[in-house]
């Protein structure tokens, strides 16, 4: 097998502070670098913080062709378990890909709180017939990105590859519909974070991540100047606070 280079800037990270503990996820094709200004400051205010770095992230676009969804569950549950031996009480946070990632952990595993950012429960209508037919036979094919995602990208540093490939992605939209369908067993409290620039089916998931959820605790805010980083975007600051508050109540040692 290829041996493929990690991105220095892209390295997993990890903040033992106190028996609070919170996994940082970040998005598809995304590294940890997008949840460490986050990561930072919950760390100065005494949380325990880990951020794993998905498989296949980070290095190169080929070595991402060879994972899956699977894949990074497991390394995400294993993140979990990290901080649970260090941690008593454990909120588990994620952007886009790492907000389903969340959800779909939430679903069979108790935690203190999910918050849930920028998190899609589906594709738009064109990008999810695409997957559905090109996903099955051309599993190596990359898209790259649009012109206003890379420029976004440029203008805030993002690391994250320019391209999507079509075979992992594919493998989110699968897992997606029993994540749908199983979001009524989530009872934990729950924060939903979510840009009004971001793509409409984004926003659109927020909204049902909200109404379906069966938590009695659960806020739904969003973001009027962000897109789909949230967390390297005009808003950093207000979102810092938001988390933090949510934490805050929601935990018995903070």
């Amino acid at each position: 097998m290829p041996i493929f280079k990690l991105n220095p800037d892209a390295k997993a990270f990890y903040f033992k502070r106190s028996q609070v503990g919170c996994l940082l996820c970040h998005g598809f094709t995304g590294t940890p670098k997008e949840v460490r200004e986050l990561g930072n400051f919950l760390a100065e205010k005494d949380i325990t913080i880990y951020a794993p770095r998905l498989p296949g992230h980070g290095t190169s676009i080929d070595d991402l062709k060879t994972t899956c969804f699977t894949d990074w569950f497991l390394e995400y549950s294993k993140g979990v378990d990290k901080l649970a031996a260090d941690c008593q009480e454990i909120f588990v946070c994620g952007l886009s890909l790492g907000g389903i990632l969340s959800l779909k952990y939430a679903i069979d595993h108790p935690v203190a709180g999910i918050i849930a950012m920028a998190t899609p429960l589906t594709f738009g209508v064109l990008n999810t017939l695409a997957l559905a037919i090109i996903g099955g036979i051309a599993k190596n094919i990359v898209i790259t990105k649009s012109k206003e995602t890379l420029a976004e990208m440029k203008n805030h540093s993002i690391l994250c590859y320019e391209q999507d490939p079509i075979g992992p992605a594919n493998s989110i939209r699968k897992n997606l519909q029993a994540i749908r369908r199983n979001l009524h067993r989530i009872s934990a409290p729950i924060l939903i974070l979510q840009g009004l620039h971001d793509a409409r089916w984004i926003v659109h998931s927020a909204k049902k991540i909200h109404e379906r959820v069966s938590s009695t605790e659960k806020e739904l805010v969003f973001l009027e100047q962000s897109s789909h980083n949230l967390l390297m975007g005009p808003e950093i600051a207000s979102v810092k606070k938001i988390v933090y508050a949510f934490l805050k109540k929601h935990s018995v040692l903070l």
